[in-house]
C-alpha cells in the first residue's frame, strides 16, 4: 500500500516532532508499504508565516503524487494537515499552539492585536473544518486530545508510541545525580530544575543535556545563583551517549509546561529510572505515578528541591521506582505496529472515525 506522512519542516530544529515522523515511517516500511514522506516548509515568526504556510498547504491535493495512487495520507500537524486527500486521517502532534492553549500566556499570541486575532480566527476555522473532516482523528496522548475537545469540540483517540531505539535503554549502576535532557527552551522550564537546585539544603549534581536558544539565559542563572559547582550543560550529544546518562542517573528531571508527549518520561521508564515532574506538565502525567514510578510535584523551586533531595537521600526508593516505571511501560504495551494498524484502518475507513462518530 502507498502512504503518505504530512508534517512541516523547519530548517535547523530536530525534535521530538522531527523523531516521532522518522519512527512513523520507518514503521510503515517495517510493515511492508511504499512511503511517501511530504514536507511542507513551516516557520514559527513573524505571525504572517503561519498563514502563508496554510495557503500553501491547502493548494496542496494529493490525491496522486509521486506517479501513483497515495491510498492513505496521514498527517501530523499543523498546518500539514490542510492539505487534501480523499483517505486522510490525523495523527495530531498538536495545533498551533500560539493561537490555542499559549493564546494570551507569556508564550503565545496577546488577545487585542488586529494582525494575530485574525490570523487566530482563521485558523479555528480551517481547523474545524479540516480536523472535523478527516476520515479519522487520532492523537499523540489524551493531552492533546483534550486540547481539542476544549477548543475545537472534536474527539479523537489517543495513540502512544515508542520512542526511537527503544531496545537500547537500560538500566545500570545509578550514580549521584540527576539527568535533565531535553532542549533547552522556555516551555522546558529548566530554569525550575537550576532555581531548586539553589534551594536545596545540601549541594547536588545536575546534568542538562540539550541544545537550545535559552542556554546563554541559563547559564547565567545558574552563575548568578551561585551553582556552577553544581550544574553541567553538556549541549549537543550523541544518543549514545544520552542513553548512558539516562542508565547512570539516580532520577531524570523532566518539567515542561504542559507538554503534549515527552519521549524524556518514556525513556526515563525504559531505564528504569524515576522521573520528576510537575502537576501542570501535561503528557508526562500519563506515565507518572506520584510515589510509585517518581514524583509529581508543583511548579517551583521549593518543592521540586524536596522531591530532588528525598530521591538522591534514598537511592534505594529511587531504584524502587524506577523498576516500576520499566514495569509499567512494558505492561501499557506501546509500540509502533498499533500504531500503524488504527492509522491505515482510520484512513481507509475500516475504523470509526471519532470525529464523524460525534
Amino acid at each position: 500500500m502507498r502512504v503518505g506522512v504530512a508534517t512541516v519542516y523547519t530548517p535547523g530544529i530536530y525534535g521530538g516532532a522531527e523523531f516521532l515522523a522518522a519512527g512513523l515511517e520507518d514503521a510503515f516500511r517495517r510493515a511492508g508499504h511504499v512511503l511517501h514522506s511530504i514536507r511542507i516548509p513551516f516557520r514559527f515568526d513573524p505571525p504572517a508565516a503561519a498563514h502563508e504556510a496554510m495557503a500553501q498547504a491547502q493548494s496542496l491535493d494529493f490525491t496522486r503524487y509521486g506517479g501513483g495512487q497515495i491510498d492513505a495520507m496521514i498527517c501530523l500537524k499543523f498546518p500539514a494537515y490542510l492539505i487534501e486527500h480523499p483517505n486522510r486521517a490525523l495523527w495530531l502532534l498538536h495545533q498551533h499552539r500560539p493561537a490555542y492553549d499559549l493564546y494570551n500566556t507569556p508564550y503565545g499570541w496577546t488577545q487585542g492585536h488586529r494582525e494575530t486575532d485574525k490570523l487566530r480566527a482563521e485558523i479555528i476555522a480551517a481547523d474545524k473544518k479540516s480536523i472535523g473532516g478527516a476520515r479519522a482523528v487520532f492523537t499523540i496522548a489524551e493531552r492533546v486530545s483534550q486540547r481539542l475537545m476544549q477548543h475545537n469540540k472534536i474527539p479523537s483517540r489517543a495513540l502512544y508510541h515508542p520512542p526511537s531505539d527503544e531496545a537500547a535503554f537500560h538500566c545500570a549502576e545509578a550514580m549521584p545525580y540527576i539527568f535533565a535532557p531535553s532542549r533547552l527552551e522556555i516551555l522546558k522550564r529548566q530554569d525550575l530544575l537550576l532555581q531548586a537546585v539553589a534551594a536545596c539544603s545540601r549541594p547536588l549534581q545536575v546534568i542538562f543535556g540539550g541544545t537550545g536558544g535559552r542556554r546563554s539565559f541559563l547559564e547565567d542563572m545558574a552563575r548568578d545563583l551561585g551553582i556552577t559547582d553544581r550544574v553541567r550543560f553538556l549541549g549537543e550529544i550523541s544518543r549514545a551517549e544520552m542513553i548512558a546518562l539516562y542508565s547512570n542517573a539516580t532520577a531524570v528531571f523532566f518539567g515542561p509546561l504542559d507538554e503534549d508527549y515527552g519521549y524524556v518520561t518514556l525513556e526515563a521508564m525504559l531505564s528504569s529510572k524515576p522521573v520528576i515532574t510537575c502537576t501542570d506538565s501535561g503528557g508526562p502525567l500519563e506515565f507518572v505515578v506520584h510515589g510509585e514510578t517518581g514524583l509529581v510535584c508543583a511548579p517551583n523551586g521549593e518543592a521540586i528541591a524536596e522531591a530532588l533531595l528525598r530521591l538522591m537521600d534514598n537511592p534505594a526508593q529511587a531504584a524502587a521506582m524506577g523498576q516500576a516505571g520499566r514495569v509499567r511501560y512494558d505492561e501499557m504495551a506501546i509500540g509502533w505496529q498499533p500504531v500503524v494498524d488504527a492509522l491505515l484502518a482510520g484512513a481507509l475507513g475500516g475504523a470509526t472515525s471519532p470525529a464523524q462518530a460525534a
